[in-house]
């Protein structure tokens, strides 16, 4: 096959090229990320078509104005690196595109009757929008919209596509509540790179000996739920416990950072080479998320041995399930898998029972360890992402033609 990734940024596209290149797959990868970056994932440069501009212009626009400026110029960006990179599809036989980077691609597709896969890596954007506006007004705090054209953008996107990749159960349930028909849908989990994420060595001394080391890696931000995570942990009440927070602060929340007690610790943005320590030291990843498609660093923890606490809105309920189908049910709408805790969006109350059990229930923390590492070694590796990709595609050019 001859797949042309089409992304501005990152985000899983790259480790999605690389694999699909090493299978034979890969006709181009089409990004804004300059050419030397891209050489990090052993992707060929005769491979990679590099539209750098719009990554320089994102990186000053931050610079000079923050969040809120780059909400204002979101669509002219956007639109700069989609009419450019349609310029490069020629010999492609199928395009994988990610949302709000891909109308003309999509367009170029659909005029020579070659399918497309429209990556969504976040809920429905309306879902999207009413959630994180939601959350800001009961907070008291401003969300910046997203940008009403690019908003528009993606919907169009969305009629396209053939189909629209997803990552979560979260995220496919909001298409369907908004209408989009579930045939179209395509719900693949994400993967982790098992070489860099591992176990410790030396495993952690158990919580109920020890007390509770809980750990959280991501920004700082409403988006991520960090002020239900505070709250939870605090009303958990747990002698000997902490809470690492790894992550950049966002403006909106640095005074309810700066009031937090001495066992909350916050280590500012952290490389990823060096998460792997972080997470070798702690007992458990705790995510709080109002809106998250699926969260990668939920992978790598699972990955270092970390049971999972997490709201049914992060893609965590997807990893959860791989390695138990259903789980037992709890107080609080607690959900208890073999590897981790689902919660209830908002509920701090959730998130301290399950706090509480993983520190004070003998061996409960020793065997959801346990399940987290057997279920990263046999479920989320990266190649086991692209082979499922690879199968979807397959099935869209057999019904093509």
């Amino acid at each position: 096959m001859k797949i042309t990734i089409v992304v501005g940024g990152r985000w899983h596209a790259f480790d999605l090229a690389r694999e699909l290149h090493e299978q034979g797959h890969l006709h181009r990868l089409i990004t804004n990320y300059p050419r030397w970056f891209v050489r990090r994932w052993g992707i060929p440069a005769q491979k990679v078509v590099s539209l750098p501009l719009t990554f320089w212009l994102v990186k000053a626009i931050y610079r000079l104005g923050g969040e809120a400026l780059m909400m204002r110029c979101q669509w002219q960006v956007h639109r700069w690196f989609a009419r450019r990179a349609v310029r490069h599809l020629e010999g492609s036989e199928l395009i994988h595109g990610w949302s709000q980077w891909s109308e003309p691609s999509l367009l170029w597709a659909r005029e020579r009757g070659l399918p497309t896969v429209l990556e969504r890596s976040s809920a429905h954007i309306l879902e999207q929008s009413l959630l994180l506006r939601e959350e800001h007004a009961r907070l008291g705090l401003h969300w910046p919209p997203t940008h009403p054209k690019i908003e528009a953008m993606e919907l169009r996107e969305y009629t396209l596509a053939s189909a629209v990749a997803v990552p979560s159960l979260f995220v496919e349930r909001s298409f369907v509540a908004r209408g989009f028909p579930r045939e179209r849908l395509f719900r693949n989990a994400l993967g982790v790179n098992l070489g860099q994420f591992q176990p410790p060595s030396q495993p952690p001394v158990p919580p109920e000996a020890s007390g509770l080391r809980a750990i959280y890696a991501g920004s700082l931000s409403v988006r991520k739920g960090i002020p239900d995570l505070l709250a939870g942990f605090a009303s958990a009440a747990l002698t000997n416990a902490e809470l690492i927070l790894v992550g950049g602060e966002t403006p909106e929340l640095a005074p309810l950072l700066a009031q937090q007690p001495a066992n909350v610790t916050c280590l500012g943005h952290r490389p990823q080479a060096e998460l792997v320590e972080h997470y070798g030291r702690a007992h458990c990843f705790v995510m709080a998320s109002i809106e998250e498609g699926m969260a990668m660093v939920q992978m790598q923890a699972l990955a270092c041995g970390l049971p999972l606490i997490c709201t049914t809105n992060t893609g965590g309920e997807d990893l959860l399930r791989l390695g138990c189908g259903e789980p037992q049910p709890g107080p609080e709408g607690v959900q208890q898998f073999t590897a981790g805790f689902l919660v209830p969006v908002h509920s701090t109350a959730a998130l301290a029972w399950c706090l509480r059990q993983l520190a004070l229930e003998p061996g409960l923390w020793q065997r959801q360890r346990q399940a987290a590492l057997q279920l990263a070694a046999t479920e989320l590796d990266w190649g086991a992402y692209a082979e499922r990709s690879a199968l979807h595609y397959r099935q869209l050019l057999e019904a093509a033609a």
